[in-house]
């Protein structure tokens, strides 16, 4: 490789190590992940987490290479490997949310008919996202002849629409979290007759850093992406410092966070035996110990 794009190269390369080490951090939180009493969905949140990483990963590698025109491969393809991780760790956040959803419901004495409907709409929601990205994909591919580029860079109009859907599928979850987050904050603000006063507080503080962390980073990166599909080629062309702010800053960063942030504390599970309902999404039984219930906070 002639590096004429040193400092452009280095920064990608940066990050495909930071890639690699969130993905060892997943993979190690998989590993001591809580067994009892998980959803099908939540079994779903780490290889769903350690996809997109790897996918971000390799993408990152390849952009040093693809720069200086030693890798050619076609901007349609390029777009995918920049925006699908997005739509992967949007399955991830997807989870935490309808979690979070399932337990407010309950212990709000929300509709059980609706709690048990939760996987049905979270599976529908999901599907769409997907759907609608893969036609996306499929136009991109097909509508155009194959571009060959430095930089990943929107260009043709189904490409504008990648990153419009992109951007705005941030703008939704963030306004999501900050809904739901405020929901349960006012919820366990107060002493709760189903929880010690220890795990009402470790709950508290996940929703509250785990929704004010979403909600900024989701927010900023909204505006970044709307704001690259028209200028990607300034972005990525001209700012070599670029990528490694916001991919590292709004993107490993955060995960990294979210990923401790729903783990915390997991060893003090033990609580007294106050027994709720319990919902079909996460297991066919009738009961269940408040403390069991909480560990839908960290997948």
């Amino acid at each position: 490789m002639a590096w004429h794009y040193l400092n452009y190269d280095i920064t990608h390369i940066f990050l495909t190590f930071t890639y690699m080490v969130l993905g060892a951090i997943t993979v190690y939180a998989w590993y001591y992940r809580p067994t009892s009493n998980v959803s099908p969905i939540q079994k779903l949140f780490y290889p769903i987490l350690l996809l997109g990483v790897l996918v971000r990963a390799v993408f990152m590698l390849m952009q040093p290479w693809i720069r200086e025109s030693d890798l050619q491969i076609p901007n349609q393809a390029n777009i995918v490997m920049n925006t699908l991780p997005s739509f992967l760790f949007f399955s991830n956040y997807l989870i935490v949310l309808f979690i979070w959803t399932e337990m407010y419901l309950i212990f709000n004495g929300g509709s059980m008919i609706l709690v048990h409907r939760l996987p049905v709409i979270f599976n529908l929601i999901a599907t769409l996202m997907y759907v609608t990205i893969i036609v996306l994909y499929a136009l991109d591919f097909a509508l155009y002849p194959l571009q060959y580029r430095t930089v990943s860079q929107f260009s043709e109009t189904v490409e504008y629409i990648i990153g419009y859907y992109d951007g705005i599928c941030f703008i939704v979850l963030a306004l999501a979290f900050a809904g739901l987050g405020l929901c349960l904050v006012i919820k366990f603000r107060r002493p709760h007759q189903n929880f010690t006063e220890d795990k009402r507080k470790i709950i508290l503080k996940r929703v509250s850093l785990v929704s004010l962390l979403v909600v900024v980073c989701f927010i900023i990166r909204a505006f970044i992406t709307l704001f690259a599909v028209n200028r990607f080629n300034l972005i990525s062309g001209n700012w070599w410092w670029f990528d490694g702010i916001y991919f590292f800053g709004f993107e490993v960063v955060p995960i990294a966070i979210m990923l401790y942030l729903l783990r915390m504390n997991n060893s003090n599970s033990q609580s007294p035996n106050h027994h709720i309902h319990y919902s079909t999404n996460t297991k066919k039984q009738d009961f269940v110990k408040p403390n069991e219930y909480t560990q839908l906070l960290h997948p």
